[in-house]
């Protein structure tokens, strides 16, 4: 292709360029980022097909010592706590109820509230095993 040439663009996109949506859910997130003490260099933020976040948490469930434990949020459906089971999948395990957008200062509360609640004294299963389905046989034979 010569220096000179011309490149034309005959193609009729419609792209739209409006990121206003991705920096207000960047903004929301990072805000409760901030107010937990995180750097958010263990997070990401998706807009597409709806907006939704991952966090990554220190610290653990005192039900779940021994697991990962991440905040998640769906702009349908709110924040979420979620811990790893033993094939890395994310379990929910908390629901902060209300209002999908909640305040971020209110995420930051009842997170903190999670990770320092005393165990609970009923007896519960904290192994994974319920939430791994076992394998089954064929009851179809």
């Amino acid at each position: 292709m010569d220096r000179d040439s011309t490149i034309d663009f005959d193609i009729d996109l419609d792209i739209d360029f409006d990121d206003s949506v991705a920096r207000g859910v960047r903004r929301y997130v990072g805000d409760v980022v901030a107010g937990l003490g995180l750097r958010g260099d263990s997070s990401f933020v998706e807009v597409e097909p709806h907006a939704g976040a991952y966090v990554a948490l220190d610290g653990r469930l005192p039900d779940f010592p021994d697991h990962d434990v991440a905040l998640v949020w769906d702009e349908r459906s709110g924040w979420s706590a979620a811990v790893e089971d033993r094939f890395g999948e994310l379990v929910e395990v908390a629901r902060l109820g209300g209002d999908p957008h909640a305040a971020p200062a209110a995420v930051v509360s009842w997170v903190q509230g999670l990770l320092h609640t005393e165990q609970a004294e009923r007896v519960s299963n904290r192994d994974f095993a319920a939430f791994v389905p076992s394998p089954r046989g064929n009851d179809f034979s």
